[in-house]
């Protein structure tokens, strides 16, 4: 079958604060390929790396990544150096995800320009390529103006932590093309991914690299409850307290109701293309990640 790994998304008014590493630990213990979590500024989520760092003590096995990190919101030598960190501390177990940014309030909150956002998460990340593997690296950009030897600590993955990206829209499937390892696509794009991954494709191709190289991953919800009205309500609420609305069809696009019904829409999903299927649980209960690896992941074709 196909990886699947789980991302945190519920709050901090939610969780106490065993909920993290008990739920990293069942993600090592039941067979996950990767435990991820989401990043924001304006919202009352746990701060994205500081939480992976608490997960990479806890596990000893799974894959840990970001889905997604709002990388413009840090100065490229700083997130770096925190990245190698965590790399070291996982020993090789992490994935970079990163994003270009939908809300604008994630950025006046730490006083980064919203506009060109993208443009300046693209010099960061190059700039982080070469602060990872060049003894001295002297940079003049647009954004960034530094000089600096080398620090420590060296990434245990070589050349570095594979960096991935996620989001809809042309620009970033151009850059998705270009630079990353791998791409993350929302909820609303899991089901037909063909037409997402064929645009992908093209800008690969265009800037001499090969799609296949480039992992195809997706995140999307989940909900466990014999009762499905029970399990739409449940990711519904989830839409409501993160975006501020239902936006889109939550039986269309996530998976909602029995185990049976979830594990049928997982093989569905991986029977679309997809590598690597990232699942945010919607609920703030660890009895759904027990069912979860009891009676769905078993389900799983593989």
């Amino acid at each position: 079958m196909g990886n699947i790994g789980m991302c945190f998304v519920n709050p901090a008014p939610q969780i106490d604060a065993g909920f993290l590493p008990a739920m990293a630990r069942k993600c090592d213990e039941g067979g996950l390929h990767s435990f991820w979590t989401i990043d924001r500024v304006a919202y009352d989520n746990l701060e994205a790396l500081t939480l992976l760092a608490a997960a990479a003590g806890a596990t000893e096995r799974v894959r840990l990544g970001t889905s997604v990190l709002l990388s413009a919101l840090r100065h490229p030598a700083l997130l770096a150096k925190t990245v190698a960190t965590l790399d070291f501390l996982s020993n090789g177990r992490i994935t970079l995800g990163i994003g270009f940014g939908s809300r604008e309030n994630d950025f006046t909150s730490v006083e980064v320009p919203w506009e060109h956002r993208g443009s300046r998460a693209e010099e960061s990340l190059k700039l982080m390529k070469r602060l990872w593997t060049e003894e001295e690296v002297e940079h003049h950009g647009r954004y960034f103006d530094l000089h600096s030897t080398r620090f420590g600590p060296e990434t245990v993955q070589s050349p570095h932590p594979p960096v991935w990206m996620g989001g809809g829209a042309e620009s970033v499937l151009k850059r998705v093309g270009r630079y990353a390892d791998g791409y993350i696509c929302g909820s609303n794009a899991v089901h037909n991914f063909d037409a997402v991954w064929e645009k992908i494709s093209g800008h690969a191709r265009a800037a001499g690299r090969n799609p296949d190289d480039i992992e195809k991953a997706g995140l999307t919800f989940i909900a466990i409850d014999d009762d499905k009205s029970k399990a739409v309500e449940a990711c519904e609420n989830y839409l409501i307290r993160y975006y501020g609305k239902v936006r889109m069809d939550v039986e269309k696009y996530m998976l909602v109701g029995s185990a049976d019904a979830c594990a049928d829409g997982i093989n569905r999903i991986f029977a679309g293309g997809l590598q690597t299927l990232i699942i945010g649980l919607a609920l703030p209960d660890l009895t759904q990640l027990d069912t979860f690896v009891e009676k769905v992941m078993p389900q799983v074709e593989g």
